[in-house]
């Protein structure tokens, strides 16, 4: 089989879960990744599949079929400049995410800074953040230790030396062992119980809930506790960033400046409220 017709029949069996040009997308990623040829930028590449290649293929296929994401099958999900190794105890990093990275690079151009991200997950912020200020001091903590354990590997594999630290951030009893810093950052779970009936079946069914879910009664309750630590936590003129629900904005602003902090909503790429940064006053 040549490799042309493996591609039909890979984007025809994706029908009608993706559409041909997202099919396709994967299609290019799974090339990729199994064998290192960049077909986008080398599309004239000779390659002849061999069974095992085509085993792989279809078994990549199968799972696809069964909704689950194809960052998890390649254990690789992208994220602002760099590919991140994922798996099924971690978020598949976002776009909006990578907003929020920007827009702190952005606004924090002194040399030294001290960050604490909470809810690591795979470490894609605090290794960013790493990257692009490499003087600064970064703290992340985590629930999950097998979330730590992928935000460690990461690390490791960009040599961005980052304190990892595994610890219930709702229990305020353990914000005394989290460091004085600059900047808070945070995208936490935000969305509620409720909402999850309408979401992709890609994502409820793989992607850790721990990490995604709220109850319905309690929504903001990682961000009223961002909130309060950052009254003990946060340096002079210290800032808190953090990725909310695109319903939730005015409520995110209010929870914020109830304890005194000046508070900013700002949209994503779509023009959704996304972010919050809120100034310790």
């Amino acid at each position: 089989m040549s490799l042309r017709k493996l591609q039909d029949e890979f984007i025809a069996a994706l029908n009608p879960l993706y559409d041909p040009g997202e099919a396709a997308n994967i299609w290019y990623l799974v090339i990729e990744s199994l064998t290192e040829i960049n077909l986008r930028t080398h599309p004239q590449t000779i390659f002849t599949p061999d069974g095992c290649f085509i085993k792989s293929i279809h078994d990549i296929i199968r799972r696809l079929q069964n909704y689950e994401p194809i960052q998890y099958i390649l254990n690789e999900a992208w994220f602002y400049d760099i590919p991140f190794f994922v798996n099924h105890h971690v978020l598949i990093p976002r776009p909006e995410t990578e907003e929020l990275v920007d827009w702190i690079i952005r606004e924090n151009t002194k040399a030294i800074i001290h960050v604490l991200d909470i809810g690591t997950g795979s470490g894609c912020i605090p290794v960013i953040l790493k990257r692009k200020i490499p003087l600064a001091y970064i703290w992340s903590c985590d629930i999950s230790e097998q979330a730590l354990k992928v935000a460690q590997k990461n690390a490791t594999q960009y040599k961005t030396p980052i304190n990892f630290l595994h610890l219930d951030f709702l229990n305020e009893q353990n914000w005394s062992k989290l460091p004085k810093v600059d900047i808070m950052v945070s995208n936490p779970p935000y969305i509620p119980q409720k909402d999850k009936a309408g979401m992709h079946r890609n994502v409820v069914q793989y992607e850790p809930h721990t990490a995604l879910f709220v109850t319905d009664e309690n929504p903001l309750i990682f961000y009223d506790a961002i909130a309060r630590a950052g009254r003990q936590l946060l340096q002079p003129d210290g800032k808190i960033y953090v990725e909310i629900h695109e319903a939730l904005g005015t409520d995110t602003v209010a929870v914020f400046t109830q304890y005194g902090y000046s508070a900013t909503l700002k949209k994503d790429m779509q023009g959704k409220d996304r972010f919050v940064k809120a100034v310790y006053a």
